[in-house]
């Protein structure tokens, strides 16, 4: 099964059977047609990282296909596909927990070496230096918890990239019981939220943003 959504120009093809499996074009068949080579990649991932991940059965069908759309205070709202709707099983938090591992496992190589000056320089046309989307990533890892009243209070999220990347994944991990016990879903402007989407975003936003900062390291080249 494959959902697709529409997202800052983007289309995302997630497999939500395999969590932390997408991809990304610039249309919505280019993602779709992309789905069986990326997950290929995908096993050879999680291989890498010393996870065992059963096989996909029966024909890739794409379930569900959702734009994104501007709520009435201009907040873009993204998609909640029927999967993220079942409530977390106990027995996934461990594979969760190694996925988490292995996605900032990938974030910390991709800066690995880097100085303060290649941290925080400028690129032309980005929002962010790497150290901004370091931040950028654990804050929304917060804002995610936050959405189902999981988080802790903003105040207390330190201004320094590493120093929050670390805080807040020590929570995510120390949540994922209570994450599991969440069934129910939530709506904040205009947008649900489930224990399940927190997760998948979480995942899809940090591998994002682990090639966001590998094509950035290029260009300090």
């Amino acid at each position: 099964m494959v959902c697709v959504e529409e997202s800052d120009g983007r289309w995302i093809a997630h497999v939500p059977d395999l969590p932390g499996c997408f991809v990304t074009r610039e249309n919505r068949e280019q993602a779709i047609q992309a789905i069986p080579g990326e997950v290929e990649a995908y096993f050879a991932w999680c291989e890498g990282h010393g996870m065992r991940v059963s096989g996909l059965s029966g024909p890739m069908v794409v379930a569900e296909v959702i734009r994104t759309w501007e709520s009435e205070d201009g907040y873009e709202v993204n998609a909640f596909f029927a999967s993220d709707r079942p409530p977390l099983i106990k027995d996934e938090l461990p594979q969760f927990k190694l996925l988490l591992a292995a996605t900032r496992a990938d974030l910390l190589h991709g800066v690995d070496g880097l100085d303060q000056d290649d941290l925080t320089r400028e690129f032309p046309g980005e929002r962010w230096p790497i150290a901004g989307i370091l931040m950028h990533v654990a804050r929304a890892e917060w804002w995610y918890l936050d959405r189902i009243a999981l988080a802790f209070p903003n105040s207390k999220l330190p201004g320094e990239p590493f120093e929050c990347l670390a805080k807040v994944r020590e929570y995510t991990l120390a949540n994922l019981p209570a994450l599991a016990k969440r069934t129910g879903i939530a709506t904040l402007s205009g947008e649900t939220w489930s224990a399940r989407k927190v997760l998948r975003r979480t995942l899809w936003h940090e591998r994002d943003h682990t090639e966001h900062i590998r094509k950035l390291r290029a260009r300090l080249l």
